[in-house]
Protein backbone atom coordinates (compact mmCIF):
# COMPACT_ATOMS: atom_id res chain seq x y z
CA UNK A 1 0.00 0.00 0.00
CA UNK A 2 1.83 3.33 -1.06
CA UNK A 3 0.59 6.86 -0.65
CA UNK A 4 1.43 9.80 -3.24
CA UNK A 5 1.24 13.27 -2.28
CA UNK A 6 0.44 15.91 -5.47
CA UNK A 7 0.34 19.39 -4.44
CA UNK A 8 -1.28 20.35 -8.01
CA UNK A 9 -2.42 16.85 -8.94
CA UNK A 10 -5.73 15.42 -7.87
CA UNK A 11 -6.02 11.36 -8.30
CA UNK A 12 -9.10 11.27 -11.30
CA UNK A 13 -10.92 8.30 -10.72
CA UNK A 14 -12.21 6.91 -13.89
CA UNK A 15 -15.76 7.97 -14.61
CA UNK A 16 -18.58 5.92 -16.67
CA UNK A 17 -21.74 6.30 -17.43
CA UNK A 18 -24.29 4.06 -15.71
CA UNK A 19 -28.27 3.40 -16.59
CA UNK A 20 -39.05 16.32 20.20
CA UNK A 21 -38.46 15.54 23.35
CA UNK A 22 -37.42 18.91 25.24
CA UNK A 23 -34.49 19.38 27.01
CA UNK A 24 -31.63 21.67 28.78
CA UNK A 25 -30.50 23.95 26.82
CA UNK A 26 -26.12 23.73 25.90
CA UNK A 27 -25.57 26.41 29.15
CA UNK A 28 -27.32 23.24 31.29
CA UNK A 29 -25.86 20.24 30.27
CA UNK A 30 -21.89 21.73 29.23
CA UNK A 31 -21.23 24.56 30.91
CA UNK A 32 -20.41 26.06 27.29
CA UNK A 33 -20.14 29.99 26.72
CA UNK A 34 -22.25 31.71 23.99
CA UNK A 35 -20.48 32.01 20.54
CA UNK A 36 -18.76 28.27 21.15
CA UNK A 37 -19.27 26.95 17.31
CA UNK A 38 -16.80 28.35 14.26
CA UNK A 39 -14.88 31.27 14.84
CA UNK A 40 -12.02 32.67 11.90
CA UNK A 41 -9.17 30.52 11.81
CA UNK A 42 -10.77 27.07 14.13
CA UNK A 43 -8.38 24.68 14.04
CA UNK A 44 -10.93 21.54 13.76
CA UNK A 45 -7.78 19.47 14.90
CA UNK A 46 -4.48 20.50 16.11
CA UNK A 47 -2.70 17.89 14.44
CA UNK A 48 -4.57 18.82 10.59
CA UNK A 49 -4.82 21.51 8.06
CA UNK A 50 -8.06 22.11 7.86
CA UNK A 51 -7.68 22.14 4.28
CA UNK A 52 -6.37 18.91 4.08
CA UNK A 53 -8.57 16.48 2.28
CA UNK A 54 -7.04 13.03 0.46
CA UNK A 55 -8.85 11.10 -2.40
CA UNK A 56 -8.51 7.43 -3.40
CA UNK A 57 -10.13 6.60 -6.65
CA UNK A 58 -9.90 2.73 -7.07
CA UNK A 59 -12.49 1.04 -9.87
CA UNK A 60 -11.78 -2.71 -7.92
CA UNK A 61 -14.11 -1.11 -4.81
CA UNK A 62 -16.85 -2.37 -7.20
CA UNK A 63 -17.61 -5.62 -9.12
CA UNK A 64 -20.52 -4.91 -10.74
CA UNK A 65 -23.33 -1.73 -11.23
CA UNK A 66 -26.48 -2.63 -9.38
CA UNK A 67 -29.58 -4.24 -10.90
CA UNK A 68 -31.51 -1.94 -8.78
CA UNK A 69 -30.77 1.51 -6.31
CA UNK A 70 -32.87 0.09 -2.91
CA UNK A 71 -29.97 0.06 0.19
CA UNK A 72 -30.03 -3.82 -0.46
CA UNK A 73 -28.99 -3.87 -4.32
CA UNK A 74 -26.46 -1.26 -4.05
CA UNK A 75 -24.38 -2.65 -1.44
CA UNK A 76 -23.94 -5.99 -2.58
CA UNK A 77 -21.45 -5.54 -5.61
CA UNK A 78 -19.51 -3.15 -3.07
CA UNK A 79 -16.28 -5.09 -2.05
CA UNK A 80 -16.28 -4.19 1.57
CA UNK A 81 -13.10 -5.57 2.10
CA UNK A 82 -11.30 -3.17 -0.34
CA UNK A 83 -13.28 -0.10 0.94
CA UNK A 84 -11.75 -1.01 4.50
CA UNK A 85 -7.98 -0.84 3.03
CA UNK A 86 -8.60 2.23 1.44
CA UNK A 87 -10.07 3.96 3.90
CA UNK A 88 -7.61 2.97 6.19
CA UNK A 89 -4.58 4.39 4.02
CA UNK A 90 -6.55 7.69 3.65
CA UNK A 91 -6.30 8.31 7.40
CA UNK A 92 -3.48 7.30 7.52
CA UNK A 93 -2.54 9.98 4.82
CA UNK A 94 -4.83 12.48 6.60
CA UNK A 95 -3.20 12.29 9.80
CA UNK A 96 0.29 11.83 7.98
CA UNK A 97 0.84 8.43 10.17
CA UNK A 98 2.34 5.10 9.52
CA UNK A 99 -0.26 2.86 11.09
CA UNK A 100 -4.14 2.84 10.89
CA UNK A 101 -4.59 2.99 14.43
CA UNK A 102 -1.92 5.76 15.20
CA UNK A 103 -4.27 7.93 12.11
CA UNK A 104 -7.93 7.14 14.04
CA UNK A 105 -6.01 7.86 17.37
CA UNK A 106 -5.33 11.53 15.66
CA UNK A 107 -8.56 12.31 13.69
CA UNK A 108 -10.73 11.19 16.80
CA UNK A 109 -10.37 13.35 19.88
CA UNK A 110 -12.61 12.84 22.80
CA UNK A 111 -12.85 14.96 26.18
CA UNK A 112 -10.80 15.26 28.00
CA UNK A 113 -12.23 13.99 31.05
CA UNK A 114 -14.26 10.83 29.18
CA UNK A 115 -12.98 7.72 28.36
CA UNK A 116 -13.46 6.24 24.79
CA UNK A 117 -15.91 3.81 26.58
CA UNK A 118 -17.84 6.47 27.68
CA UNK A 119 -17.67 8.74 24.65
CA UNK A 120 -20.73 9.24 22.54
CA UNK A 121 -20.88 9.22 18.84
CA UNK A 122 -23.34 9.93 16.14
CA UNK A 123 -23.28 9.62 12.54
CA UNK A 124 -25.32 11.26 9.79
CA UNK A 125 -24.72 9.13 6.58
CA UNK A 126 -27.23 10.32 3.60
CA UNK A 127 -29.98 7.92 3.59
CA UNK A 128 -32.12 10.19 0.88
CA UNK A 129 -33.65 8.38 -2.12
CA UNK A 130 -31.44 6.25 -4.35
CA UNK A 131 -28.26 7.30 -3.59
CA UNK A 132 -27.15 6.21 -0.33
CA UNK A 133 -24.47 5.81 2.21
CA UNK A 134 -23.10 2.67 1.44
CA UNK A 135 -22.88 0.01 4.75
CA UNK A 136 -18.92 -0.27 4.04
CA UNK A 137 -17.70 3.15 4.17
CA UNK A 138 -19.98 3.55 7.78
CA UNK A 139 -18.57 0.22 9.19
CA UNK A 140 -14.81 1.06 7.70
CA UNK A 141 -15.15 4.46 10.71
CA UNK A 142 -16.62 2.31 12.67
CA UNK A 143 -13.86 0.15 12.86
CA UNK A 144 -11.92 2.76 13.19
CA UNK A 145 -13.75 3.87 16.40
CA UNK A 146 -14.22 0.46 18.10
CA UNK A 147 -10.43 -0.14 17.90
CA UNK A 148 -9.97 3.20 20.02
CA UNK A 149 -12.69 1.92 22.46
CA UNK A 150 -15.44 3.56 21.51
CA UNK A 151 -18.64 1.01 22.31
CA UNK A 152 -20.76 0.27 19.32
CA UNK A 153 -24.01 0.83 21.37
CA UNK A 154 -22.68 4.59 22.07
CA UNK A 155 -22.88 4.83 17.97
CA UNK A 156 -26.37 6.36 16.86
CA UNK A 157 -26.69 6.37 13.14
CA UNK A 158 -29.28 9.07 12.15
CA UNK A 159 -31.04 10.52 9.21
CA UNK A 160 -33.91 13.66 8.37
CA UNK A 161 -36.86 13.42 10.12
CA UNK A 162 -38.80 15.25 7.34
CA UNK A 163 -39.34 11.80 5.38
CA UNK A 164 -39.35 7.99 6.66
CA UNK A 165 -37.37 7.01 3.80
CA UNK A 166 -34.55 9.24 4.85
CA UNK A 167 -34.62 7.67 7.91
CA UNK A 168 -31.66 5.59 9.57
CA UNK A 169 -33.48 2.82 9.97
CA UNK A 170 -33.21 1.36 6.41
CA UNK A 171 -29.85 0.24 7.25
CA UNK A 172 -31.65 -1.95 9.88
CA UNK A 173 -31.12 -5.00 7.24
CA UNK A 174 -27.36 -4.91 7.90
CA UNK A 175 -26.99 -5.07 11.75
CA UNK A 176 -25.24 -7.96 12.29
CA UNK A 177 -23.95 -8.57 9.08
CA UNK A 178 -21.75 -5.51 8.03
CA UNK A 179 -22.80 -3.15 10.69
CA UNK A 180 -22.44 -3.86 14.61
CA UNK A 181 -25.36 -5.62 16.15
CA UNK A 182 -25.15 -3.12 18.95
CA UNK A 183 -25.62 0.29 16.79
CA UNK A 184 -28.13 2.50 17.48
CA UNK A 185 -31.16 3.96 14.18
CA UNK A 186 -32.26 6.46 15.05
CA UNK A 187 -35.76 7.01 13.66
CA UNK A 188 -35.61 10.54 12.49
CA UNK A 189 -34.73 12.36 15.82
CA UNK A 190 -36.00 9.83 18.34
CA UNK A 191 -32.58 8.38 19.28
CA UNK A 192 -30.95 12.01 19.09
CA UNK A 193 -33.35 13.34 22.00
CA UNK A 194 -36.11 14.57 19.62
CA UNK A 195 -35.68 18.27 18.43
CA UNK A 196 -35.32 20.95 19.97
CA UNK A 197 -34.95 24.86 18.46
CA UNK A 198 -31.03 25.31 18.07
CA UNK A 199 -29.11 28.92 17.02
CA UNK A 200 -27.59 29.37 13.80
CA UNK A 201 -25.51 32.30 12.97
CA UNK A 202 -25.42 34.94 10.27
CA UNK A 203 -26.36 34.93 7.17
CA UNK A 204 -29.47 32.73 8.35
CA UNK A 205 -29.45 34.26 11.86
CA UNK A 206 -32.58 32.42 13.82
CA UNK A 207 -33.01 29.30 16.02
CA UNK A 208 -34.36 26.16 13.99
CA UNK A 209 -35.06 22.76 14.42
CA UNK A 210 -31.94 20.55 15.39
CA UNK A 211 -31.39 17.13 16.51
CA UNK A 212 -31.49 17.45 20.02
CA UNK A 213 -28.01 15.66 21.27
CA UNK A 214 -26.40 17.91 18.78
CA UNK A 215 -27.75 21.21 20.43
CA UNK A 216 -27.53 20.21 23.96
CA UNK A 217 -23.70 18.55 23.37
CA UNK A 218 -24.87 15.32 24.36
CA UNK A 219 -22.64 13.49 21.51
CA UNK A 220 -19.25 14.28 22.05
CA UNK A 221 -17.90 12.73 18.36
CA UNK A 222 -19.58 13.80 14.64
CA UNK A 223 -18.68 11.80 11.81
CA UNK A 224 -20.39 13.21 8.70
CA UNK A 225 -20.72 10.81 5.90
CA UNK A 226 -22.34 12.03 2.11
CA UNK A 227 -22.96 10.82 -1.04
CA UNK A 228 -22.40 12.53 -4.21
CA UNK A 229 -25.37 14.11 -5.54
CA UNK A 230 -25.87 17.26 -7.25
CA UNK A 231 -28.78 19.47 -6.40
CA UNK A 232 -30.82 22.34 -7.91
CA UNK A 233 -28.55 25.27 -9.24
CA UNK A 234 -27.92 27.78 -8.18
CA UNK A 235 -29.89 27.71 -4.70
CA UNK A 236 -27.48 25.06 -3.41
CA UNK A 237 -24.74 25.81 -6.16
CA UNK A 238 -25.31 22.56 -7.81
CA UNK A 239 -23.87 20.50 -5.18
CA UNK A 240 -24.90 18.45 -2.40
CA UNK A 241 -22.44 16.74 -0.70
CA UNK A 242 -21.25 16.85 3.53
CA UNK A 243 -22.37 20.68 4.15
CA UNK A 244 -26.19 20.11 2.74
CA UNK A 245 -26.12 16.74 4.11
CA UNK A 246 -27.01 18.25 7.72
CA UNK A 247 -30.61 19.53 5.87
CA UNK A 248 -31.25 16.37 7.85
CA UNK A 249 -29.51 17.27 11.40
CA UNK A 250 -31.69 20.64 10.87
CA UNK A 251 -34.82 21.22 9.63
CA UNK A 252 -36.37 24.31 8.18
CA UNK A 253 -39.91 24.40 6.42
CA UNK A 254 -38.89 23.28 2.42
CA UNK A 255 -39.61 26.36 0.89
CA UNK A 256 -37.88 28.35 2.95
CA UNK A 257 -35.18 25.58 2.77
CA UNK A 258 -34.64 25.99 -0.57
CA UNK A 259 -35.21 30.01 -0.72
CA UNK A 260 -32.22 29.80 2.13
CA UNK A 261 -29.83 27.82 -0.30
CA UNK A 262 -26.20 28.50 0.59
CA UNK A 263 -26.56 30.82 3.02
CA UNK A 264 -28.74 28.31 5.14
CA UNK A 265 -26.25 25.58 4.78
CA UNK A 266 -23.42 27.94 5.28
CA UNK A 267 -25.35 29.11 8.72
CA UNK A 268 -26.20 25.37 9.93
CA UNK A 269 -22.60 24.23 9.47
CA UNK A 270 -20.94 27.20 11.54
CA UNK A 271 -23.14 26.75 14.55
CA UNK A 272 -22.54 25.44 18.33
CA UNK A 273 -24.55 21.89 17.45
CA UNK A 274 -21.72 21.20 14.14
CA UNK A 275 -18.81 22.84 15.33
CA UNK A 276 -19.38 23.49 18.77
CA UNK A 277 -17.80 21.55 22.01
CA UNK A 278 -14.41 21.13 23.22
CA UNK A 279 -12.70 19.62 21.22
CA UNK A 280 -15.00 20.66 18.31
CA UNK A 281 -18.17 18.12 17.70
CA UNK A 282 -17.64 17.63 13.78
CA UNK A 283 -14.30 15.61 13.06
CA UNK A 284 -14.77 14.00 9.84
CA UNK A 285 -16.71 14.24 6.52
CA UNK A 286 -16.57 12.17 4.17
CA UNK A 287 -18.11 11.88 0.19
CA UNK A 288 -18.57 8.42 -0.68
CA UNK A 289 -18.31 8.69 -4.74
CA UNK A 290 -18.70 5.00 -5.38
CA UNK A 291 -21.51 5.73 -7.26
CA UNK A 292 -22.26 9.50 -8.47
CA UNK A 293 -25.24 12.03 -9.51
CA UNK A 294 -24.47 14.58 -11.42
CA UNK A 295 -28.32 16.17 -11.17
CA UNK A 296 -30.34 15.44 -7.47
CA UNK A 297 -30.82 15.40 -5.08
CA UNK A 298 -33.88 12.93 -6.00
CA UNK A 299 -33.32 9.92 -8.75
CA UNK A 300 -30.42 7.30 -8.75
CA UNK A 301 -26.66 7.63 -9.76
CA UNK A 302 -25.45 8.00 -13.11
CA UNK A 303 -21.94 7.77 -13.02
CA UNK A 304 -19.48 5.86 -11.29
CA UNK A 305 -16.60 7.74 -9.78
CA UNK A 306 -15.47 5.11 -7.77
CA UNK A 307 -13.97 6.86 -5.50
CA UNK A 308 -13.74 8.46 -1.84
CA UNK A 309 -12.36 11.70 -0.59
CA UNK A 310 -11.80 12.42 3.53
CA UNK A 311 -10.65 15.70 5.72
CA UNK A 312 -11.53 17.21 8.98
CA UNK A 313 -13.60 20.18 7.51
CA UNK A 314 -16.61 20.09 5.51
CA UNK A 315 -16.67 23.22 3.26
CA UNK A 316 -12.63 21.83 2.00
CA UNK A 317 -14.31 18.81 1.55
CA UNK A 318 -17.28 19.62 -0.36
CA UNK A 319 -14.52 22.28 -2.94
CA UNK A 320 -12.66 19.70 -3.56
CA UNK A 321 -15.31 16.83 -4.51
CA UNK A 322 -17.18 19.62 -6.29
CA UNK A 323 -14.11 20.77 -8.25
CA UNK A 324 -12.07 17.59 -8.86
CA UNK A 325 -14.32 14.58 -8.29
CA UNK A 326 -17.47 16.04 -9.40
CA UNK A 327 -16.09 18.67 -12.42
CA UNK A 328 -13.52 16.99 -13.59
CA UNK A 329 -14.23 13.06 -13.23
CA UNK A 330 -17.94 13.32 -13.44
CA UNK A 331 -18.45 16.41 -16.12
CA UNK A 332 -20.69 18.68 -13.51
CA UNK A 333 -21.25 22.00 -14.19
CA UNK A 334 -21.61 24.49 -10.98
CA UNK A 335 -22.41 27.85 -10.48
CA UNK A 336 -20.45 30.83 -9.47
CA UNK A 337 -22.17 30.85 -5.86
CA UNK A 338 -20.00 27.66 -4.72
CA UNK A 339 -17.21 29.62 -3.97
CA UNK A 340 -19.18 31.19 -0.95
CA UNK A 341 -18.62 27.74 1.26
CA UNK A 342 -14.90 28.62 1.38
CA UNK A 343 -15.70 32.63 1.67
CA UNK A 344 -18.08 32.33 4.61
CA UNK A 345 -15.23 30.93 6.66
CA UNK A 346 -12.43 32.62 5.90
CA UNK A 347 -10.92 30.63 2.88
CA UNK A 348 -9.85 31.32 -0.97
CA UNK A 349 -9.83 28.42 -3.51
CA UNK A 350 -6.31 29.92 -3.64
CA UNK A 351 -5.37 28.58 -0.53
CA UNK A 352 -5.37 25.03 -1.54
CA UNK A 353 -2.72 25.71 -4.08
CA UNK A 354 0.53 25.44 -1.65
CA UNK A 355 -1.45 22.97 0.87
CA UNK A 356 -1.76 20.56 -2.32
CA UNK A 357 -4.64 17.53 -2.08
CA UNK A 358 -3.31 14.49 -0.49
CA UNK A 359 -3.65 11.63 -3.54
CA UNK A 360 -3.95 7.76 -2.10
CA UNK A 361 -2.93 4.71 -3.94
CA UNK A 362 -5.82 2.03 -4.24
CA UNK A 363 -4.88 -0.84 -1.75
Amino acid sequence: MTLRISRRGFLAASATSIGGIACAGPMAVLGRTPGDAWVAGKRINPAIDNLRVVHCGDPAMLTADPKRWDIEAQNAPVSAERVRANVEAMACALAQKGTPADAWATIFQKPEAKAWADVKVAIKPNASGGNITRVAVIDAVLTGLVGLGVRPGNITLYGCPRFVEQEAQVYAPFLGRGLPAELVLSKGHEAMGGTVEAAVPDPAAGRYPCAAALADGRIDLLVNIATNKGHFAPTFGGMSLTMKNHAGSFEMPLGRHLSGGLDYVIAFNKSDAILGGTPPRQQLCIVDSLWGMTSGPGGVPNKRPAALSMGTFGPAVDWVVSKHVREKVMGCTHSESLGSILTAFGYAPADFVDLGFVTVEPA
